[in-house]
């Protein structure tokens, strides 16, 4: 078994030589790489550029520039056409105004995971409980993760009475938070390449080989081997996201 990063973005990694950025993840042991695509432009660049490799989930994010509500008929071809394994990333971003549209598009995203029966990829900043909320009055049989968890341990506490697992990246939550994830069997690993370098990187972006010292900092933290750590990660993305690899 090896490590597989559950949330990347290869349509980005373009500027900095994808196919190096592989060659180098695959050399330390990085086996499957799991793609996030916003817009329309980027849906049709991964129906495009097929690695064996790869396996690809899309939506319209809440914050990102080229993700619109026009891209919505596309998302629905995608999922009508099993194209993807999951809607996402989706969510909530409390860093714009906007949110009577987030919250709209959110919740027509999720009609639509309901609707195909595909697990959702979750993107919050800052709205969690607001995220909750709308979760567990809609849509308690959801199923998925939520990527880039960084938040505190209550948080995690809340989300686990969900179907939902924890992807985690180099901007960890806090010992607390972590050992909780943990201890619910519900850990994914990420690096989110090319962005979320660790907070002390003085690198102009993150590579896909990462995740290897992401997988060695968690499991020094926790106090456990890193075939633990991918054991756990196989086991989620069966569980959470009907995925077997």
């Amino acid at each position: 078994m090896n490590l597989i990063d559950c949330h990347c973005h290869f349509y980005n990694l373009q500027a900095h030589d994808l196919q190096e950025q592989l060659q180098k993840a695959q050399k330390v042991g990085i086996e499957y790489f799991l793609c996030s695509a916003l817009g329309k432009q980027e849906y049709q660049w991964y129906r495009e550029n097929v690695f064996p490799s790869m396996k690809w989930y899309a939506g319209i994010h809440p914050f990102y520039e080229n993700s619109h509500e026009t891209d919505l008929p596309q998302l629905e071809e995608l999922c009508r056409g099993k194209e993807i394994i999951a809607l996402g990333e989706i969510g909530l971003d409390g860093r714009n105004n906007d949110s009577q549209w987030q919250q709209k598009i959110l919740l027509q995203q999720l009609e639509l995971a309901r609707d195909y029966d595909l697990p959702v990829i979750f993107h919050v900043v800052k709205n969690y409980y607001q995220l909750y909320k709308i979760l567990k009055k809609n849509f308690p049989k959801v199923r998925g993760f939520l990527h880039g968890f960084n938040s505190a341990c209550e948080v995690a506490e809340t989300f686990s009475q969900l179907e939902l697992a924890f992807s985690v990246n180099a901007r960890q939550p806090q010992q607390d938070a972590l050992e909780f994830i943990f201890k619910k069997g519900r850990l994914l690993l990420e690096t989110d390449a090319p962005y979320q370098q660790p907070y002390d990187s003085q690198a102009d972006f993150h590579e896909l080989a990462n995740l290897t010292h992401i997988a060695e900092n968690i499991a020094e933290k926790l106090q456990v081997s890193v075939g633990k750590l991918v054991k756990m990660e196989y086991k989620n993305l069966q569980n959470y996201l009907g995925l077997k690899l």
